[in-house]
């Protein structure tokens, strides 16, 4: 199941037709940031915002937003894959053909933010020999797109691979899938497990075979290959809502392209809340079993504020003193971009920045409860670090074991 099969019931259909560059304004002129979209760019159909908060999130899992990390840190990389015979078809289109954006207007061009980048190393058929991940990718030309691959990830290491070897990197770029999949290749698995994850989110995953490449159900499917030519790529707003700097990228060429009749093409904007949890969330999971090794963890929420990314809250069972700095220690190992965590007790909200503010002002002393780490890896995202290091500091907000009497709260 692509993305027609998944529209959410209260999605907006806008039929005034917009130009590739007004999209942005427009949803936010509207005030829909955060409401799923099917929108008119140019007489094409793009869709928008369909996972766009964590409760959209939880409606297409089936689980509570309470639930969300302990559920996905449970998820296994096996669920079942079927192969289906492809509805695409192949087109007589150039990259014109497709309602790519241009987001904001210091952005370097039109992007692709929704195509996920398929690459395999082994058998068609073989599931486990497939990386899948989402790329920005810039429109230079009628088959021609620069890619932001990004060291040391998986896509990147395929590529670099092949040019070693004096080859392209055979790809192919599915736009338009499941929400659920799209989740799936924006997080960090094993490798070779992205289809297999999707597959356990999804209770099922269908897929075709296209000219030699195992992809899943989608409105449109590139296929092409990465070159060794390097191009500019960018500026691009980043979920920071910055610009990220311009940097020589890898070419890809696209040689064919199948679309299903009258597509839907999907889009994430840059920075948006879509952009943040497809993001961040993941990374819930991560730090969720991450602090499960070193203490009994209730819940995990990265937070709205930190642009679901930079920030984490971290609920724990304490039973020790020192139970909160091991979270906060372990939380830091599970995400390198992290840079605040604050842990709390089981009465408090996670979800409620009020509630974890009152958490700090009433059982949180600065000399003893703060934990600060210098001079650490962080995010080339983050404006304020400095050619990638950053300090991160933690707070241990959860009640002094041998007080607890004083803790009680009376609501």
């Amino acid at each position: 199941m692509g993305i027609r099969g998944s529209i959410p019931p209260d999605v907006v259909i806008c039929k005034d037709e917009l130009k590739h560059d007004e999209v942005t304004g427009f949803v936010k002129e509207n005030g829909y940031e955060k409401t799923p979209l099917i929108l008119n760019v140019e007489g094409k159909k793009v869709a928008m915002n369909f996972i766009s908060t964590r409760e959209m999130l939880c409606n297409y899992l089936g689980v509570k937003k309470e639930e969300l990390a302990a559920y996905l840190a449970s998820i296994g990389y096996d669920g079942p894959i079927r192969i289906r015979e492809a509805k695409l078809k192949k087109r007589n289109w150039s990259l014109y053909n497709l309602p790519i954006l241009k987001y904001y207007p210091k952005d370097g061009g039109r992007y692709i933010t929704a195509g996920v980048v398929i690459a395999r190393w082994g058998r068609v058929e073989d599931a486990n020999s497939y990386n899948a991940c989402i790329h920005r990718m810039m429109l230079i030309d009628k088959n021609k797109l620069v890619a932001r691959l990004v060291k040391p990830r998986h896509t990147y290491l395929l590529w670099k691979k092949a040019i070693e070897r004096g080859e392209d990197l055979p790809i192919a770029i599915a736009i338009g899938v499941h929400p659920l999949f799209l989740f799936a290749a924006a997080t960090r698995v094993p490798e070779g497990k992205e289809f297999g994850y999707a597959a356990s989110l999804m209770k099922g995953l269908d897929m075709n075979i296209i000219e030699d490449m195992l992809v899943p159900e989608a409105e449109i499917v590139l296929i092409g290959r990465i070159t060794k030519e390097l191009a500019d790529e960018g500026p691009f707003v980043d979920i920071t809502a910055t610009y990220d700097i311009v940097r020589k990228q890898p070419v890809i060429e696209i040689d064919s392209i199948y679309a299903m009749d009258d597509p839907i093409y999907y889009s994430i904007t840059p920075a948006s809340s879509e952009h943040q949890v497809l993001m961040g969330i993941p990374y819930e999971a991560e730090i969720y079993k991450s602090v499960s090794k070193v203490c009994n963890v209730k819940n995990v929420a990265m937070s709205p504020g930190g642009l679901h990314y930079f920030h984490a809250v971290v609920q724990i069972e304490k039973h020790s003193e020192g139970d909160g700095k091991n979270a906060i220690l372990a939380a830091f190992a599970a995400h390198h971009s992290l840079k605040h965590v604050v842990v709390v007790d089981e009465d408090i909200d996670i979800y409620s920045s009020e509630d974890v503010e009152y958490a700090i002002a009433t059982r949180f002393q600065a000399d003893k409860d703060l934990v600060i780490i210098p001079n650490a890896r962080g995010s080339s995202l983050d404006p304020s670090s400095n050619n990638g290091l950053t300090a991160k500091w933690g707070i241990d907000a959860t009640k002094e074991l041998s007080r607890r009497e004083n803790f009680e709260r009376v609501v």
